[in-house]
């Protein structure tokens, strides 16, 4: 009875405060939509609930199992990063309050929804085409609402943290003074949860700001010392994550093939060691397809991969990228960076559709946002051409005498 007065108290609580944050952001369309989306994320992580339970979901709400015991005396004993920070988070809502499982469930599917709010939010101030098409097929808002990116974003654990905290930083970064607090804040959490993902992020936002022909020179000290200080403070993080010594080719190359070795179990299993690294990224980036499909979740992830390479093929086919990302703002410009380097890293150490799809899907939204967000633009860009010779004809007209004009 408890679990249920809790949870109906924090759902309440949640949606008025996402109701309200909406209000001004976005026409009664877009909040329609969002509320759609919100619930529509939570009967997924119910579902991730089900999938997943009696595995790591279970061991991070109990805060352990029977074969990963733990003994934490208060809560600040959990304290730290990777699984003692999830230790940290639900510690008060599993060990004081006593919540089960399904309470929790509703909990981080509830707060992780609020990751495809913000993406929402961020893609309407981005977008300048309203229904856009892509091959006459309607893809924004849409392509927000493919199961696999909730999927794996909602269920107790880092993937939806992770997810969540990546999703603040993009919509912090479109207006660094106005939500420099918020881009702080998530970077700090992302640091919490997954060490390497958050020096991707300051690694790629360093080389962007660095290269920025915009930016004054003494800015771009500034940034590279605050960047110096967090590498630094990073790095060994990142090590301990890797499992190696040692920053090197030679440690990293032979820590993938551990790796992957390790991994090369079960029917989602992908030979790929035969593979040249950019089949690798591919491989990474868009399988498993139909004839990898060997349950109704690869069918499903196969279905969702044809789509995403469809859109790849069709957008590339019109616009040419590197033009595209020079005219990117600078958020879109540092999370595909971020989605090139994590991919371009994990392609090479992983050799399980699954795990892949899992680790892929933290930074795969933002290259279906860059490939949104260049279509648009070019569109954009035809239709002011188009205005503009519309226009000079009109004006050309009026400078003729009417009976030239006929």
């Amino acid at each position: 009875m408890f679990d249920i007065l809790v949870g109906t108290v924090f759902y309440i609580l949640n949606f008025i405060l996402l109701s309200e944050f909406l209000k001004g952001r976005t026409d009664s369309k877009g909040l329609n939509f969002s509320i759609l989306m919100f619930h529509y994320h939570v009967l997924i992580g119910f579902y991730y609930g089900w999938f997943a339970q009696g595995t790591d979901t279970t061991f991070y709400w109990n805060l352990g199992d029977r074969y990963r015991q733990f003994n934490f005396e208060s809560w600040f004993d959990t304290y730290g990063t990777h699984n003692n920070f999830v230790f940290f988070l639900n510690y008060p809502f599993s060990k004081v309050l006593e919540l089960n499982y399904w309470t929790g469930t509703f909990l981080y599917a509830n707060v992780s929804a609020w990751a495809f709010v913000l993406l929402f939010l961020a893609g309407q101030d981005f977008f300048k085409i309203e229904n856009l098409k892509i091959s006459g097929v309607k893809v924004w808002p849409l392509i927000l609402l493919l199961p696999s990116l909730h999927f794996w974003s909602s269920g107790i654990g880092k993937d939806s943290l992770v997810f969540l905290f990546m999703s603040m930083l993009f919509y912090g970064m479109r207006d660094l003074r106005k939500y420099v607090v918020l881009v702080g804040v998530s970077a700090v959490l992302l640091y919490h949860v997954r060490p390497h993902m958050a020096f991707i992020v300051l690694f790629s936002a360093a080389v962007l700001l660095i290269l920025d022909s915009k930016l004054h020179l003494s800015y771009k000290l500034i940034f590279f010392m605050f960047a110096m200080v967090g590498f630094v403070f990073i790095f060994d993080e990142v090590l301990k994550f890797l499992k190696i010594e040692e920053l090197s080719a030679e440690s990293i190359e032979g820590r993938f093939a551990f790796t992957s070795e390790n991994l090369s179990y079960g029917k989602s299993f992908v030979d790929m060691s035969g593979y040249p690294y950019p089949l690798k990224v591919l491989t990474f980036l868009y399988r498993p397809l139909f004839f990898d499909a060997h349950n109704f979740s690869s069918l499903l992830n196969s279905v969702e991969n044809l789509i995403s390479l469809l859109l790849t093929v069709a957008v590339f086919a019109r616009v040419n990228p590197l033009k595209g990302y020079q005219k990117s703002p600078n958020a879109v410009k540092i999370m595909i960076l971020t989605f090139l380097i994590a991919s371009i890293s994990f392609a090479g150490a992983l050799s399980n559709f699954g795990i892949m799809v899992r680790m892929k899907n933290m930074t795969f939204i933002y290259f279906l946002f860059f490939l949104i967000y260049i279509y648009d633009q070019m569109v954009f860009e035809r239709y002011q051409t188009f205005i503009k010779k519309v226009q000079a004809k009109n004006k050309e007209k009026v400078l003729l005498r009417p009976e030239q004009a006929k």
